[in-house]
């Protein structure tokens, strides 16, 4: 893929990654602009144990032990992870034959994967938690097929744009306007992927992010190539952006609430916007694959995944909102506002535009990537 982005040594991968810097979607990123191959990655050192523990496919960042307290609890040990970049290279991965007992994705994912043949439905009945699941992220759209629940969501929150309010003079509206503003052509950073930086133009463009025809592609296409001289670079992940942002390279950039949730923490002036447009909305959670080689052992992942100590610690850490509702009881009204959430995701996901995936989408991607490469 031809790429203007900020150059990742490998040696800065390992300092990220001995720092715990790499959160969420950013560890396979990484490895790949550090010209490493996908892994997977061992978080702890574990004694040798004749008992299989189960297999998480899932981002970097969600392998930690706080995610899976009552699995290790139960079975004296973390899951075993493997670890991806994006909602693609998952579905393409397991496709091919690799066999994970619980696959993480986003919640327009889980039709390509049922429709594969690759997972199965899931007996909620088995999840002491799944009484107190939000209802309204029970039923988003594409996790329920004939009655049965074939996804149980996880975390969900936003994409899009943290700020510098010392060094943005910015009045009126929120708006994703802000990414094409000429005053700071030099001084702006968006992702390098489709699934952000596409769809959020696309939003912008007021075309329909889902099913863009020719004439909406040209359009937003056409914004993008307006917008790639004013960028300092694109970006594989959060982290580079959060550097960046805190040290004033850049003042303006696109990232999950994740981002300017770190920023505050380190004292740094930003506001994370929610544009007139409609803000980037995304529900992800877990899957059930067909015939998984620890069954029983996936359901306590995935029930320990949602036990509200889990959602403490996504909301405090990570600055997503969790599934279970009890999560949101063990959090103080402080942090929600300063986290711009409210404590019922339904306020959130009706008011924002939610992630889906696009028709057309290989062609959309080599596309951006022309775009990228300036063409």
């Amino acid at each position: 893929m031809a790429k203007q982005y900020r150059d990742i040594e490998v040696n800065e991968f390992k300092d990220k990654l001995a720092a715990g810097r790499l959160t969420r979607r950013e560890f396979n990123r990484t490895l790949s602009a550090a010209g490493l191959a996908l892994t997977t990655y061992p978080l702890l050192s574990r004694r040798a144990s004749a008992a299989e523990q189960a297999v998480v496919f899932i981002w970097g960042g969600y392998d930690v032990p706080e995610m899976y307290g009552k699995y290790v609890e139960k079975h004296g040990e973390m899951p075993k992870f493997s670890l991806y970049g994006d909602g693609n290279e998952a579905f393409q991965k397991v496709r091919a034959g690799f066999k994970p007992d619980v696959p993480y994705t986003c919640s327009p994912n889980v039709p390509r994967f049922r429709d594969a043949g690759l997972t199965q439905a899931i007996d909620t009945s088995r999840l002491s938690n799944w009484p107190d699941v939000f209802p309204a992220l029970k039923t988003v759209p594409d996790v329920q097929f004939e009655g049965e629940q074939w996804w149980i969501p996880f975390d969900w929150g936003r994409t899009s744009i943290t700020y510098r309010t010392d060094l943005v003079d910015w009045e009126g509206e929120d708006s994703w306007a802000l990414l094409w503003d000429e005053r700071y052509s030099g001084r702006l950073a968006v992702f390098d992927t489709v699934e952000e930086t596409v769809f959020l133009t696309a939003i912008y463009a007021g075309v329909e992010p889902c099913n863009m025809d020719d004439q909406d592609l040209e359009t937003v296409m056409a914004l993008l190539r307006e917008q790639m001289p004013l960028l300092r670079f694109y970006s594989t992940d959060e982290t580079s952006i959060v550097q960046a942002l805190g040290s004033g390279e850049i003042v303006a950039a696109t990232t999950w609430d994740s981002g300017a949730l770190q920023l505050r923490k380190e004292g740094v002036p930003v506001k994370f916007m929610t544009p007139k447009e409609g803000v980037f909305t995304w529900t992800c959670g877990l899957q059930l694959l067909k015939d998984p080689p620890n069954p029983d052992k996936a359901y306590d992942v995935i029930d320990a995944m949602l036990d509200p100590s889990v959602g403490e610690y996504v909301l405090s850490e990570f600055g997503f909102g969790h599934s279970n509702k009890r999560s949101f009881e063990r959090v103080s009204d402080e942090l929600l506002a300063d986290l711009q959430l409210s404590r019922d995701p339904s306020d959130l996901l009706s008011s924002g535009v939610p992630y889906c995936n696009m028709k057309n989408k290989d062609k959309i991607i080599q596309m951006f990537q022309d775009v990228m490469a300036g063409y």
